[in-house]
């Protein structure tokens, strides 16, 4: 609002530019509030990259206990490792055995608004990340209500 009023009055068209750019980057959540219940798609974006993580679905609580629970379902034909970020930051390494299920677990509080991916590799000849990966993105807002995250990833093949 501030650099609205701002750039009525500056000649240079600096303060307008500032505006256009500034606002839009740096405060998502508060200007769009709260974000309504609903599945993951449709509620946080969730968008997956490639098709080592396609078909994974869940919902978005606003009001909940705060929890979120992540299911990674290996239906890849070889054992993998997920990558878990969060605004850029690896924050874990979830090892998902072939055709098993393995879970992680956090808060909102502790990932809200930030983008959360998950990357999901096969393990190359030394033991470091090859091909045949593929990523999963969403965005974790802020809720005053607690907010409550249930994904259910699905790892295929390459």
């Amino acid at each position: 609002m501030g650099l609205d009023v701002i750039a009525m009055f500056d000649p240079t068209g600096i303060a307008k530019m500032l505006e256009e750019f500034i606002q839009p980057i740096c405060g998502p959540t508060s200007f769009i509030g709260e974000i309504d219940d609903g599945f993951l798609a449709d509620a946080l974006a969730l968008v997956a990259d490639g098709g080592a993580i396609a078909s994974s679905y869940g919902t978005w609580t606003h009001a909940g206990d705060g929890a979120v629970n992540i299911v990674l379902e290996g239906t890849d034909t070889e054992d993998v490792t997920v990558e878990i970020h969060s605004g850029g930051d690896g924050i874990d390494s979830v090892k998902v055995k072939s055709g098993e299920t393995a879970t992680w677990n956090s808060t909102v509080s502790t990932l809200q608004d930030k983008t959360m991916y998950f990357d999901r590799w096969h393990l190359g000849l030394v033991g470091l990340p090859g091909s045949g990966g593929g990523s999963l993105v969403m965005w974790v807002p802020r809720s005053s209500a607690g907010g409550r995250i249930d994904l259910v990833a699905k790892i295929y093949g390459s």
